[in-house]
């Protein structure tokens, strides 16, 4: 039976709690049920005195209240806390001033107001002093009132024997509200008390973590009062102890003038905090000094403010990170960097001279071979004549493979310089270019709608002319057709090359890309292999990437990306060459 009534006020306590979204809420809704069940039963229980003495006027009132109590658990279940804490002091109040009036002085019932000026402290929190206040005014009001007007209204009363007798049946139900409501008030503080040991052990237990995980930081970490004070130091900041117990609750120049130091670094720190505190958010500078070692060091140091959600100042974290090593290796890649600058200029000058020195012997090979053929016309036999075919064929081949590779080394540079490039203009000059081969082989070349991109006009007719080259080249059909298109996102500009040529296999389409890589042979398509290298080298320069779509014998789908960020590159002088010298074009 005891094991059921625990249940059952268990559940009278947890009325409403449905509508709590807090632990604070359900701890103040349980609260105020378990004052409101123990104000029913007193009333219920004097209820039953005043019906049992014959006290029915008496009897009457405190039904009333009875039904009023009731009617606020009502609203309470219906998740009405607030209002359900301010209706049941003021219905206590009334309806003690109402049986103060109907029943008369001597029954001493307005002394329930004193009573009723206590709830305010067991219904709400401390932190809403507003209507504790306003709780205690509600009761106090009301019984200095009464006692000014209750020589004014004794024609209301019942009989004086009657008045004595309620007071007699009345003073142990005062008795016992006092003592509930002081338990209640007790059993709330206590459970208060409770919850803020516990909550302080946690930040005990939190702050003794956070100073380990600061121990555990590699970085000189602080941390600063409002008065610029020091409240805590790690290990990495001072390693001896002593020194940083000496330092806590001390500014950085009261230290450094305790103990004979250079004032001046002092009180650089202390401008620092200063700063953070004022601008209200982060300070950081770099900071050289000589240690005793008489090594140079760098170090990089902030400070920044730390607030709360009311935007009051907790405290100033301080720190400072040895930047030595970062600043040497600067320095040494700023070394490496020029030596790799000298060695790319070097480079760039040899293939320069290289390719350009070639020509001459290989322009003398092809003119001896001119002047052979001529000289011995009639006299040279079929074979001989094909052999010298085949050797001026390979010096056109070897020419241009020397201009491809130049070609592949100006596509590797980041060097030419950028402009807005309107690349309907590019392929408009491609196409011009490549006039005589579109005639020849009765191409029809589409484009449209092609958007202008911050890149080197030199690059971007490169990069177009080896794919309409090769849409032209690897193509058997006696109407070859290539189609230029564009489709943007909002980071990107994607351009495609289709054509209808012999098409790639797809165990080829990652492979092509590579330099020298050649899927036919020179016999059966003119080549060397390096012209989607340096598309694919151009486009990765301005960060996009290629790719294609192909279907053996039914043509091919090449993709590029140009990313809409501006590519900022540094100017230089560009210089071309001529591969092919008129003997060998006239060959």
């Amino acid at each position: 039976m005891f094991s059921s009534l625990s249940i059952f006020c268990r559940y009278l306590s947890n009325t409403g709690i449905r509508f709590a979204q807090t632990d604070m809420e359900r701890r103040e809704l349980v609260d105020l049920n378990r004052g409101l069940i123990v104000l029913l039963l007193i009333q219920i229980l004097s209820l039953v005195s005043h019906i049992s003495n014959g006290l029915e006027r008496s009897a009457l009132m405190t039904s009333i209240f009875v039904l009023g109590l009731l009617l606020i658990r009502f609203l309470v279940w219906k998740g009405h806390v607030n209002v359900g804490k301010i209706s049941a002091i003021v219905l206590i109040n009334y309806n003690t001033v109402s049986m103060a009036v109907f029943l008369g002085e001597h029954t001493h019932v307005i002394d329930f107001l004193l009573l009723t000026a206590l709830l305010p402290l067991y219904f709400f929190e401390i932190k809403n002093r507003k209507l504790i206040f306003g709780g205690v005014a509600v009761s106090i009001l009301p019984f200095a009132l009464y006692h000014f007007i209750a020589p004014y209204i004794t024609s209301y009363a019942v009989t004086v024997a009657e008045q004595i007798q309620v007071s007699k049946t009345t003073e142990p139900v005062k008795l016992l509200s006092m003592v509930a409501l002081l338990y209640l008030i007790y059993n709330k503080n206590a459970r208060y008390e409770k919850e803020a040991s516990v909550n302080e052990a946690q930040l005990v237990g939190q702050k003794k973590l956070y100073e380990r995980l600061l121990e555990q930081i590699p970085i000189e970490i602080v941390t600063f009062d409002k008065e610029l004070k020091y409240s805590y130091i790690n290990s990495a900041a001072i390693g001896n102890a002593e020194i940083r117990e000496q330092l806590i609750g001390k500014t950085s120049t009261a230290y450094f003038t305790e103990r004979g130091l250079c004032i001046d670094i002092a009180n650089n720190r202390d401008r620092i905090l200063q700063q953070a505190l004022e601008k209200g958010t982060s300070i950081q500078m770099e900071e050289t000094l000589v240690d005793r070692s008489g090594k140079l060091r760098h170090t990089l140091k902030g400070a920044s403010p730390i607030y709360n959600e009311q935007k009051e100042l907790l405290c100033l974290v301080g720190y400072s990170l040895d930047i030595t090593d970062v600043k040497e290796a600067e320095k040494q890649l700023k070394v490496y960097a020029h030596e790799l600058e000298k060695k790319n200029a070097d480079l760039e000058h040899f293939v320069h001279a290289t390719s350009h020195d070639l020509k001459s012997p290989l322009r003398n090979i092809t003119s001896y071979l001119q002047l052979l053929a001529r000289k011995n016309a009639g006299k040279l036999d079929e074979d001989s004549v094909s052999m010298i075919a085949h050797a001026v064929k390979s010096v056109k081949h070897l020419n241009q493979l020397i201009h491809d590779i130049y070609q592949y080394s100006l596509a590797d540079h980041k060097d030419k310089p950028t402009e807005l490039t309107n690349l309907n203009k590019v392929l408009k000059e491609v196409i011009s270019q490549a006039e005589d081969v579109i005639f020849k082989t009765d191409a029809d070349i589409q484009f449209s709608n092609l958007p202008k991109v911050q890149v080197a006009p030199a690059h971007m007719n490169m990069l177009f002319s080896n794919l309409i080259g090769n849409a032209l080249k690897y193509n058997k059909n006696t109407h070859p057709k290539v189609k230029v298109d564009c489709v943007e996102n909002e980071y990107e500009y994607i351009i495609s090359v289709d054509d209808n040529g012999i098409g790639i296999a797809e165990r080829y389409t990652e492979q092509i890309f590579e330099i020298f890589k050649r899927l036919h042979s020179s016999s059966e398509y003119e080549g060397t292999g390096i012209g989607l290298a340096i598309c694919n080298k151009i486009v990765s320069n301005y960060g996009g990437k290629m790719w294609l779509h192909s279907e053996l014998g039914k043509g091919s789908i090449f993709y590029f990306s140009l990313t809409k960020k501006v590519v900022q590159v540094k100017q230089s002088p560009d210089f071309k060459i001529e591969v092919f010298d008129p003997i060998a074009k006239a060959v």
